[in-house]
């Protein structure tokens, strides 16, 4: 009965967490690490209490938070936009220059820095997308290229989730001959398996949901054995997934499972935050926030001017891509299996990110709660002498018929 007392009081804290989040108009991701880190046990409410049931439904959220990110990675979709996002994506790419930077300055050595790197450089899709949906705001052209960019960031992640996975393993000659064994395997599904995945998946009903979780759980499964990272084995078999005619369906099968099981995941890195030493990192977590924020305004606009958007538009699309969210925790959590690392950066890591994701994503919350009126000073502000002037022409003639 402890693994089913567990597992209903960990549902019990997801719903509370899922409940005010919606109350606050915040997403889910902050009630989660919230209520993780308030309630485990190194919080000031130790009522949660690590536990093998937690720490498997953690580790499933994981796999299919990444499978479904891959679900969503359309390679038909990044070609279709692939100069104007590719363009503001390279420029983004400085926002993993900048946390590296940061961590090198508080010591971290090159390794703990390109952690840290990882964590600060991809925005939250998942937060993005929500964000975007609840205000209304698909339909501005910044909007848009923010969705390419994420596309950009995820391939850009496939790359760097991939290199730091190695180094979790060791990098040896063992570890290295696996991961090319995979990506060989994986190779082999792109080009010859693709009649077989769509016989598959033509299942219906619960057979679909069994067999999607069976190949995510032994793919992942599998790729640790062979000393390749489950997580971007996860994201790559969701990308192969996806060029599926089933994506869809997929996606509507699994939809309960990735609520509870991410909210699982994010919920399983607050247990793990010591509070006080994670307080201790407020000053590292103030630099990467002032840092971050400071770059991410001028990539963004670069990477927006670059991109074809228009001065206001550009801005604007720097002040969607704030929040941080999954991968940042999927790195963080990477960073804690490290030998490599000294103890003290890895407990830097993990005790500044969950408290820099969260504070991104209350920015972020609020920013895109106020969008239209920031979108509206930032108008007036980049306005031209000649604009401006025609537009009190305009409000000039309208007094005068209102008068009359």
């Amino acid at each position: 009965m402890t693994a089913l007392l567990d597992l209903g009081v960990m549902a019990a804290v997801l719903y509370a967490g899922a409940w005010g989040s919606r109350r606050l108009r915040l997403s889910p991701v902050v009630g989660y690490l919230a209520l993780g880190t308030l309630l485990g046990p190194y919080g000031p409410l130790p009522l949660v209490r690590l536990s093998p049931t937690v720490d498997l439904m953690s580790e499933l959220g994981l796999v299919l938070l990444l499978f479904t990110m891959g679900l969503e990675f359309s390679l038909a979709r990044f070609v279709d936009t692939a100069g104007p996002s590719a363009r503001a994506g390279v420029v983004d790419l400085a926002n993993l220059a900048v946390g590296t930077a940061v961590g090198l300055a508080f010591g971290f050595g090159w390794l703990g820095a390109l952690f840290l790197g990882g964590v600060v450089y991809v925005s939250s899709s998942g937060v993005i997308v929500r964000l975007l949906s609840e205000n209304d705001l698909v339909a501005y052209p910044e909007a848009e290229r923010t969705l390419g960019v994420l596309v950009f960031e995820d391939l850009a992640m496939v790359v760097v989730l991939g290199t730091l996975g190695l180094l979790t393993a060791g990098a040896g000659w063992l570890d290295l001959a696996g991961a090319l064994l995979f990506l060989a395997l994986y190779g082999v599904l792109l080009r010859y398996g693709r009649p077989l995945v769509e016989r598959a998946l033509g299942r219906e009903d619960e057979a679909l949901v069994l067999l999607v979780l069976a190949s995510v759980t032994l793919v992942a499964v599998g790729a640790h054995a062979l000393g390749f990272p489950e997580a971007v084995a996860a994201f790559l078999l969701g990308m192969a997934f996806a060029e599926s005619s089933h994506r869809q369906r997929v996606e509507r099968a699994l939809a309960s499972w990735v609520h509870v099981a991410a909210g699982a995941f994010f919920l399983g890195v607050g247990l793990h935050v010591d509070l006080a030493s994670a307080l201790e990192q407020l000053g590292l977590v103030i630099a990467l926030l002032t840092a971050t924020l400071l770059a991410g305004a001028l990539t963004g606009y670069l990477g927006g001017l670059r991109s074809g958007l228009s001065r206001r538009a550009s801005l604007g699309h720097a002040v969607l891509l704030v929040p941080r969210g999954e991968f940042s925790l999927v790195i963080a959590s990477l960073a804690a299996s490290v030998g490599a690392l000294p103890p003290e950066v890895r407990a830097a890591i993990q005790g500044a990110t969950p408290l820099y994701v969260v504070a991104t994503v209350l920015i972020g919350s609020f920013a895109f709660r106020h969008y239209r009126r920031i979108d509206a000073r930032l108008a007036r502000l980049l306005e031209s002498p000649e604009a401006r002037a025609r537009r009190l022409r305009r409000r000039e003639d309208l007094d005068s018929v209102t008068l009359d």
